[in-house]
């Protein structure tokens, strides 16, 4: 209260322009620095999506709503601008909402509007660009991506086959995020099957980032089939390295063993059929008997037709005898029919090389490696006749180095465009204080010595006579009462606070001019 007394005076013993010019000033700066953190205080905005149909801008907003976002509405309702701190985040949570933002292009509806009287080139481009949009819309709906444009190339039928030009495609796909190659292959792979005549190697995907995700001629059926089969192997080969570095972490701890597993599988499926007989155990399944017997003293009418058809004259004969045996018998052997198909993936061979520590440089208890090697024999079921091979050393490991819990946690810098405003604002108020302290020592320059120039001029009080600038003498001025007290404690007023006191006396003076 004293110090908002004393401020008040030395304002009010103040001229009134000059009362005028601070108050103007004060308004000023307060107004500057109102208007300032307003603008500092707002977050800045950018383009959350573009070029958004109404129905996605919908179900944009909507969700934005949901989560309680900010956000404004831009290029005439086609554009969502959220703040610039934030943008990335809030896209990942729409993704993950299941929120589709691409801008979905017409498919079949376009054949709806054809009527009777369109030509047939006009029926094949809109056929075209029908199907167009439908394979867009498919790809759409993948989660990875965001946006998809497809175009096609169908040549007109040609008279001869070899005179007809192979189909191509070009794919152009908005991603939230970096494709692996079982996805660009799936893209690839669906766009090729949903076109007559396209085949997969003439197919072209693209990211908007300009990236050549897949080129026409690079893929092929083989080539596919050899990437499939890489994947799986080094699949294989991390789940075994997996297993085997959990079982060793019970053993010699979690860093303090190293292991690589590689292996060779076989891809090929093969087929194998065999029979099998065993005529040791055959057994008669048919058996069919003829007997035939003939007896006679003559000969029996028989002969054979001439060229007329007459019967040729047969000369009989006294005696006549005929005897005929015939047996027929079938066997049934034993026939094992076998077809064995070898599944793909088979193991071929196994490497594995594991380094353990030997603790001289950590300080860790060193393990037994032969111990360590039938474990591991054990584990992946190594076999030696198969080819398999495995390899476990011990070396040293380079130290932990120790980190100073007392150091102190360097901070990432922030972005550019944060700075500024704090740079900015630093800056307003460093002038205001400047201007204040201007403002302070204009008032001192008007007279070096303050208490000089008091005794100087004769006292306010009537019938005063000039005092001087000691201690005592101003403290005699105020004994106008008689009272010690009162002069202590002017007497210690003036020792605190000798500018205040000199800039009240000068307002004094001013007052009786």
């Amino acid at each position: 209260m004293e110090r908002k007394g004393r401020f008040t005076d030395t304002f009010g013993a103040l001229p009134l322009a000059h009362q005028v010019v601070i108050g103007i000033a004060a308004a000023v700066l307060g107004m500057a620095g109102y208007l300032f953190w307003s603008w500092a205080g707002t977050p800045s905005y950018t383009v959350l999506y573009s070029n958004l149909d109404d129905v996605t801008l919908a179900t944009v907003v909507q969700e934005l709503d949901r989560q309680g976002v900010d956000y404004e509405i831009g290029g005439g309702g086609s554009r969502v601008l959220v703040p610039k701190s934030s943008v990335y985040r809030i896209r990942a949570d729409l993704t993950s909402a299941g929120v589709q933002t691409g801008t979905a292009p017409q498919g079949y509806e376009i054949l709806d509007g054809q009527g009777l009287n369109v030509s047939n080139f006009r029926q094949r481009v809109d056929y075209q660009r029908a199907l167009e949009g439908e394979l867009s819309k498919t790809l759409m709906e993948m989660r990875a991506i965001n946006g998809a444009t497809v175009r096609l190339v169908i040549p007109a039928e040609a008279l001869f086959r070899e005179d007809e030009e192979p189909a191509t495609a070009s794919v152009l796909i908005d991603t939230s995020g970096p494709l692996t190659d079982v996805e660009v292959e799936t893209i690839t792979f669906l766009v090729a099957s949903s076109v007559e005549g396209l085949k997969a190697e003439n197919v072209t995907v693209a990211d908007v980032d300009g990236q050549v995700l897949q080129a026409a001629g690079q893929l092929s059926v083989s080539s596919a089939i050899s990437n499939r089969n890489l994947r799986m192997t080094r699949d294989y080969e991390a789940a075994l390295s997996a297993d085997v570095r959990q079982l060793l972490s019970s053993v010699v701890g979690d860093s303090a063993a190293s292991v690589v597993v590689r292996a060779e599988l076989d891809f090929d499926e093969t087929s194998v059929e065999s029979e099998t007989y065993a005529p040791e155990t055959a057994q008669v399944t048919r058996e069919a008997t003829l007997a035939e017997i003939m007896s006679g003293t003559g000969a029996p009418p028989a002969g054979t037709l001439g060229v007329d058809g007459s019967e040729v004259e047969v000369v009989a004969s006294d005696q006549y005898s005929y005897s005929r045996d015939e047996v027929t018998r079938e066997y049934g052997i034993d026939r094992v029919v076998t077809k064995t198909t070898s599944a793909p993936g088979t193991v071929k061979s196994l490497s594995v090389a594991v380094i353990l520590d030997d603790g001289s440089l950590t300080g860790n208890a060193a393990a037994d490696p032969t111990e360590v090697q039938q474990l591991v024999i054990a584990a992946l079921a190594i076999d030696a006749g198969r080819g398999d091979t495995i390899a476990v050393s011990s070396m040293a490991f380079p130290a932990p180095v120790e980190v100073d819990p007392t150091a102190e946690t360097v901070t990432a810098a922030a972005p550019t465009g944060d700075i500024i405003p704090q740079a900015v604002g630093g800056v307003v108020m460093l002038l205001v204080v400047v201007a204040l302290l201007l403002m302070t020592r204009g008032g001192k320059s008007k007279g070096s010595d303050p208490v000089a120039a008091a005794a100087a001029v004769p006292a306010g009080l009537p019938g005063g006579s000039p005092v001087s600038a000691d201690a005592s003498a101003l403290a005699a001025v105020g004994a106008g009462g008689g009272e010690v007290g009162m002069q202590t404690e002017v007497l210690n007023l003036v020792q605190r606070q000798p500018e205040e006191i000199a800039m009240l006396l000068r307002g004094w003076l001013a007052d009786r001019r």
